[in-house]
């Protein structure tokens, strides 16, 4: 039998994300103090990351190796953000990436919905 990857989830737990990333828990919760990281929590007050969290971690890990300290982390990654954000004139380039934002705010929100009501 091979092993089937599953359907894309919203959101992993502490150990699940820190396996992804390669890193250990503690690792995690030393940079969430000292980088100011935060990330959604479940009503009883576990982390909820995503994807996108886990590549964040992926990339502070990976900066860390090239040689960032903690405290230049945070600048590099918004410096990256902000070559990602579609720039000039091109409207529609804006339009398309809230919208994309907007789909992901929708998502997120509709799952934090039923999870209440569990």
């Amino acid at each position: 039998m091979s092993a089937e990857p599953g359907p894309a989830r919203l959101f992993y737990t502490t150990g699940e994300a820190c396996l992804q990333a390669g890193i250990s828990a503690h690792t995690l919760r030393y940079w969430e103090r000292r980088m100011n990281l935060t990330f959604l929590r479940s009503p009883h007050g576990k982390r909820m990351l995503r994807q996108d969290d886990i590549e964040k971690l992926k990339r502070v890990a990976s900066l860390l190796r090239e040689g960032y300290s903690l405290k230049a982390v945070p600048a590099r990654i918004r410096e990256s953000v902000q070559m990602d954000l579609p720039l000039g004139r091109d409207m529609g380039g804006h339009r398309r990436f809230i919208r994309k934002i907007r789909a992901g705010l929708d998502e997120i929100i509709s799952s934090l919905g039923a999870m209440g009501g569990k």
